[in-house]
Formats: C-alpha cells, sequence, structure tokens
C-alpha cells in the first residue's frame, strides 16, 4: 500500500470532512490516512489542534440546526400501510409530515437546562433522556415483579390457627 504524504492541502482536506462529518474515523478513511497519524498531529501541533476543534465545532451546529429542523419544521415521512406505501390518485406516495418530540425537549435542556430539567437528579439531567426514560421504567418494572413475588409466594389458604386462639382469648365486648 502507498503511503501518502500528509501535507497541508491533506490536513485540509480531513479537516473539512470532520467539519462536515463530525466523525474523526469516517474523515480519516475519506482521506486516506491513520488514526493514529492525525491524533499525533493534533497532539503535537497547536494550529491543527485549534482547526481540528473549529471543525468540530462546525460539525456540531450543523447537528443542532438539522435536530432543530426535524423538531421545530418538521420531516415528511411516506404513509405506510400494512407493509405497503400508500399512493395517491396520480400514483404519488402519502407523505404526512412527522415532528420530534424527543428533538425538541433535548434542544430545550440544551439551551433552558434551568427551566426543562425540573425535578431530575443532577446526574440524571446531565444524560440524554431516553437513558433517564428506560431508568425509570425498568425501576417500576423491578418494583412491579418484586410485589407480584411477594403475592405469589404466600399460601393461597394460609395457617390461621394462631390468629383464632388469639381472638377467643380476648373476650368480646358487649354488642
Amino acid at each position: 500500500m502507498k503511503k501518502h504524504r500528509w501535507t497541508l492541502q491533506r490536513q485540509q482536506q480531513f479537516l473539512q470532512y470532520l467539519a462536515e462529518t463530525g466523525c474523526v474515523w469516517r474523515s480519516v478513511k475519506l482521506v486516506g490516512t491513520s488514526a493514529a497519524r492525525v491524533y499525533a498531529l493534533r497532539q503535537n501541533d497547536p494550529a491543527f489542534r485549534h482547526a481540528w476543534d473549529e471543525a468540530e465545532q462546525i460539525a456540531a451546529d450543523r447537528l443542532e440546526a438539522e435536530a432543530w429542523r426535524r423538531a421545530v419544521e418538521g420531516f415528511d415521512e411516506p404513509v405506510v400501510s400494512a407493509g405497503k406505501l400508500v399512493r395517491d390518485d396520480d400514483g404519488n406516495p402519502v407523505m404526512v409530515r412527522r415532528y420530534s418530540d424527543t428533538l425538541l425537549l433535548a434542544l430545550l435542556r440544551a439551551h433552558r437546562p434551568a427551566r426543562f430539567t425540573k425535578g431530575l437528579p443532577a446526574s440524571a439531567a446531565a444524560s440524554t433522556t431516553a437513558s433517564f426514560d428506560v431508568r425509570t421504567m425498568l425501576l417500576a418494572k423491578l418494583a412491579q415483579l418484586a410485589s407480584q413475588i411477594e403475592t405469589e409466594s404466600r399460601p393461597l389458604l394460609e395457617d390461621r390457627s394462631e390468629e383464632r386462639a388469639r381472638e377467643e382469648a380476648v373476650p368480646a365486648g358487649p354488642k
């Protein structure tokens, strides 16, 4: 395999791919170099490190813009019924506008954390909504299962001889 020189032009190309994709391994693959090479350059060259950080910020801004678009403007999705694409009278796919409540909440939590993370522990507020909801659901399900096991482990007909003996020992009051 021919080893490519790590020229300034190839560095710029890597940074451009990083800004577009936000993914180091993909950018490395697209430019045809190794991750070790780019990480070594990042560590040893402050200008490259600064450009890398800027490229990551550009990628993050693009992701945030796309999340905002999907949450607020929505996106078209084809209607599928019984596993088949629904078409209109002209044969065009019927589309429905969808919005992402999950992305909207994530954006609100990112921009207004004090207002949209109320009642959550600090660690949960920092984590993603999905992982917090899954943890809560799992804990609730475990509590439910524990309750069922406790109920099922009791015998259907309990030995009530001790209870009857206590009732018989206590004289009944006037009726």
